[in-house]
């Protein structure tokens, strides 16, 4: 839900703008923090969420419904879901599990479909990197945003939060480029949701739409603009070496971030990351900023708890497919400017996905089949806490990764694209899920729990591979 607070709980009887019920969403890219003014804001729509949350769905935390005299029904059963997406090219799809939020396992696989086609032969990417991207998938309050990569459309879905979690298709819309590869989505001012999406394909761009509370997507008139990035022979390097990697807000949705592992189709000589100011009123971007990497295939970035960027580099200062030489650089936020203050080495191969949450930093390397776990510190400083937090536990070419809401789980999406000496642990092209329980928040080990790829298409099945993590958990039980 786009705001959800236990007002019959705190003894609320009406909604009102007060700061000490100021939302900070369990689920989301969103990051509310405007208590409940997107209902005065929003009275049309709230009169129709309103009408269904009152007759199928979990109010027990729903502003809305807290504040319009709603009985509360049963608790939901299913309280958390993990999705992948399939990638298809014949017809992409959602794979939704049920997750156990004490255990951390998963089970009874889903399969929704997005009504676009996944993956694009003209990427060139392998299917131990799909789409060469991060955040393909990605949860934005109650709704699921997808990227339709062979379609150039982008999907979005209503997760219902009842007695079942369940996806409802609200809308598909096109990408506004070709190849949409990545999707984030912000509250840049109060009722105002804004997602974007980045295009990898031809000379690259970015894409705007407005997200309402129904989890409709509506393309912004005017939000379109080009990366600028030179055409490239393809007979020379494959496309998803250079492209864009990842779109992002920054935590206070004032800046749109994308990455690009090459600059005009070149890899050799670094990276880049372009900056745009985001407009409050129409989620229009402007001013761009270009930062030029000295790191090579600077990939996917996230922030860590002090509002730095963080971003993972492929080959970090060595050349283009050189072992062992990933790095994560930390970048400073200052008057809107980026400044790369630390750098670290995972001395790991192909270190591409990143995610911080709380103490632990966390990589997954392509290359190497490891997750590497690193912390920041309150100056910036970033060091290597272990390069294989895996421990003994064997990855086959990992991608994707996502960490649950109480920090005790990790989930990342291994291809199985390579042919490994073992085949009694991996079947070759079968994606799957690997469940880590983090054992200590200190140290950041991980424990492998469970490996899961029920309801995943093998590669040869699907033509491009499985790709994307996301999770939502239903905001009860005062989880805010």
């Amino acid at each position: 839900m786009l705001a959800a607070l236990p007002f019959h709980a705190l003894g609320q009887a009406s909604c009102v703008d007060d700061p000490r019920f100021s939302i900070s969403p369990v689920n989301s890219n969103l990051r509310a923090t405007v208590g409940c003014s997107w209902i005065t804001a929003q009275p049309t729509a709230t009169t129709r969420r309103v009408d269904r949350v009152c007759g199928i769905t979990d109010v027990l935390n729903s502003c809305v419904a807290s504040c319009t005299g709603c009985t509360p029904p049963v608790p939901p059963t299913i309280f958390s879901v993990v999705f992948t997406m399939t990638n298809a090219a014949d017809g992409n799809a959602i794979v939704m599990y049920e997750r156990n939020e004490e255990t951390g396992f998963l089970s009874y696989p889903l399969t929704f479909p997005t009504g676009g086609n996944g993956g694009d032969s003209a990427l060139q990417a392998p299917p131990d990197d799909p789409l060469a991207s991060q955040n393909s998938l990605t949860v934005a309050d109650n709704c699921l945003l997808a990227v339709n990569a062979g379609s150039n459309t982008l999907t979005s879905f209503q997760i219902y939060d009842g007695t079942s979690i369940n996806l409802e298709l609200v809308s598909i819309v096109g990408s506004g480029g070709d190849i949409p590869v990545s999707i984030t989505a912000a509250v840049v001012s109060p009722g105002l949701h804004i997602v974007y999406t980045v295009n990898a394909g031809g000379m690259g761009s970015i894409s705007g739409y407005t997200l309402n509370e129904e989890c409709m997507l509506e393309p912004i008139a005017d939000s379109i603009r080009s990366l600028n990035q030179a055409t490239r022979d393809p007979s020379l390097i494959p496309l998803f070496i250079t492209v864009p990697a990842q779109v992002s807000f920054t935590p206070d949705s004032t800046q749109l971030y994308v990455t690009i592992k090459g600059i005009d189709q070149v890899v050799q000589g670094g990276g880049s990351i372009y900056q745009w100011n985001v407009d409050a009123i129409s989620g229009i971007v402007s001013n761009l900023r270009i930062l030029a990497t000295i790191d090579i295939a600077p990939f996917s970035f996230d922030f860590d708890v002090h509002g730095r960027l963080l971003v993972a580099n492929g080959f970090g200062e060595s050349d283009f497919e050189s072992p062992n030489a990933g790095s994560v650089s930390v970048y400073d936020i200052e008057d809107g400017d980026l400044t790369r203050i630390s750098t670290v080495s995972t001395q790991q191969t192909a270190t591409c996905w990143v995610k911080s949450d709380g103490a632990c930093t966390y990589t997954t390397n392509n290359g190497s089949g490891s997750i590497s776990s690193l912390a920041t510190s309150l100056l910036g400083d970033i060091t290597l806490i272990s390069a294989g937090a895996n421990g003994n536990s064997e990855l086959n070419q990992p991608i994707d990764l996502v960490r649950s809401p109480d920090l005790r789980y990790l989930y990342v999406l291994g291809t199985n694209h390579a042919n490994l000496p073992d085949p009694s642990r991996f079947t070759l092209g079968q994606p799957e899920i690997n469940v880590y329980e983090v054992s200590s928040t200190t140290s950041c080990a991980l424990e492998l729990i469970q490996t899961f790829g029920d309801g995943i298409p093998n590669e040869f099945t699907s033509g491009f591979g499985a790709v994307g993590m996301a999770l939502f958990t239903v905001p009860i039980r005062g989880i805010i």
